[in-house]
């Protein structure tokens, strides 16, 4: 059986820095943006923490009478980790 390789090799793949995420004002302007370099093991485990939390406030922003106190913080959270994962997707697709 051959082992299927990706071409990069997943371990050369970092983050591109090109995803940017807290919009604001009228024009919707980025204030943040994903740093470049990060290997893709590390950037990943930062989504998924990013990611676990998110889901922990978002159950109980549902579930608890007081839950709008969650909400902002689910939101910003979500789109943080979806940051990360939108900027490694762009370092894995290939150039066109």
């Amino acid at each position: 059986m051959t082992k299927i390789v990706p071409d990069p090799p997943l371990s050369s793949i970092t983050t591109l820095g090109v995803v940017t995420f807290g919009d604001y004002g009228e024009n919707e302007k980025p204030l943040f943006r994903v740093n470049a370099g990060m290997p893709i093991e590390e950037a990943l485990e930062h989504a998924s923490t990013l990611l676990f939390y998110s889901k922990k406030l978002a159950m109980e922003a549902a579930m608890d009478v007081r839950g709008e106190q969650y909400a902002w913080a689910a939101h910003y959270l979500c789109e943080m980790g979806k940051a990360v994962v939108d900027d490694l997707t762009q370092a894995m697709t290939p150039s066109r």
